[in-house]
């Protein structure tokens, strides 16, 4: 007879440092966003998109769960 565990870990409600979303968001404010591009929404959009290029073929993020 085969026996599985389960395991249950506590997670908060908002985990900011688990969602890839917010370290992206970090990451382009960080390194890749000048305030100029700010100055209106095309720029913005236009920015951002140079950004998730690049990202996609460079980026590695690592996670460390304190």
């Amino acid at each position: 007879m085969c026996k599985k565990q389960l395991f249950i870990f506590y997670l908060p409600s908002y985990s900011q440092q688990l969602n890839i979303i917010e370290r992206l968001s970090k990451e382009m404010k960080e390194k890749w966003m000048d305030i100029k591009n700010y100055e209106e929404t095309d720029h913005l959009f236009y920015a951002t998109k140079l950004v998730l290029n690049e990202i996609r073929k460079s980026l590695k993020i690592k996670y460390k769960i304190v």
